[in-house]
């Protein structure tokens, strides 16, 4: 079996359908078999889904398990990793699809021609369901053609229906992936530990954004909560080259987190915020060099009273760079 197309869902039954007829078209030259994971949808998402396997006995295989799994879809994906046989594995979201009938062609042409590369992934179009925006690529034309474990740390530009992996970079996921907060964005990481990771530009699906989304409708507190407890919880799972990036993106998140409690009065909350980006930091902060370091400043000052820090930030500064004296340093 040279493929795996692994199918989660969950309250899809408005896109399930479609998005089942976008991987039963795929047009390929080599075998592949569909496995949908319903987690205990109360809607009519499992009779569609039964539907699709009946129609198609040879290519479609469903797991339903009695009740909901948990672990934000996690669990049931690991599950359907089990239960798999390709040596390439895709992943589609129940309420995204795909596009082009040859994407799974085109990825697995790719992978074989490269076989330093433990993944490759393609753009897009993000769909806002409530027409609140326009039809727009989730990569813009800058996109970089490979990423690497420090790009993936500083965003996710991989749309979740668009990655091709191959097994070994997946089967078995270790024990830290399941106390992550995505599905999706550690496994890329996983998969940059056994190759390259390469970008396809080309459009061949659909990425739906809708108010039945697992993270939508987060206030913007609420995101970067989520945000500095992936930052916090990868610690220990990256190559050592990476912890410096790591920490860099953690204290990063934890000075957004301050801003917007200072920016709503909540001054406590914010000099917390920057106390643990300093410490994510180790207390290095260049505050002459970049924008992101005058914004740390900018937050010391407004959240006062902030001197015993500032004094922290000085003897910190000095030890750097080597200018600390036996005074300097109590």
């Amino acid at each position: 079996m040279r493929v795996s197309v692994l199918v989660t869902s969950y309250q899809h039954e408005r896109f399930i359908a479609e998005a089942l007829d976008s991987v039963v078209r795929q047009r390929t030259h080599f075998s592949f078999e569909i496995l949908v994971g319903d987690d205990a949808s109360t809607d009519g998402s499992r009779a569609l889904i039964a539907r699709c396997a009946g129609e198609h006995p040879d290519l479609v295989r469903t797991y339903f398990p009695e009740h909901n799994l948990g672990g934000g879809g996690k669990v049931i994906l690991e599950e359907l990793i089990r239960r798999s046989r390709g040596a390439y594995i895709a992943m589609l979201d129940g309420d995204d699809y795909w596009t082009s009938p040859d994407k799974l062609r085109r990825q697995v042409a790719f992978l074989d021609e490269h076989p330093d590369c433990s993944m490759c992934f393609h753009n897009v179009l993000c769909r806002y369901e409530d027409g609140s925006a326009p039809d727009a690529p989730y990569n813009d034309p800058q996109q970089a053609s490979e990423l690497d474990v420090g790009a993936l740390l500083d965003n996710c530009p991989v749309a979740s229906c668009s990655p091709l992996l191959r097994r070994e970079t997946i089967d078995p996921l270790p024990a830290w992936y399941f106390d992550l907060p995505w599905g999706d964005w550690p496994l890329y990481f996983l998969a940059a530990r056994h190759g390259r990771i390469r970008y396809l530009p080309d459009v061949m699906g659909v990425y739906r954004i809708h108010s039945g989304g697992m993270f939508r409708g987060l206030s913007e507190l609420e995101a970067l909560r989520v945000m500095t407890e992936f930052y916090e919880r990868m610690k220990g799972h990256l190559p050592p080259e990476h912890e410096a990036r790591r920490r860099q993106a953690l204290a990063k998140t934890w000075t957004e987190r301050g801003l917007e409690h200072e920016q709503i009065g909540e001054y406590a909350a914010a000099r917390r915020c920057l106390r643990e980006s300093l410490r994510a930091r180790g207390l290095q902060l260049p505050i002459h060099r970049g924008a992101g370091d005058k914004r740390r400043l900018r937050l010391l000052l407004r959240t006062a009273p902030p001197i015993p820090l500032l004094r922290r930030l000085v003897r910190s500064r000095r030890a750097g760079s080597g200018e600390a004296s036996s005074r300097g340093a109590r």
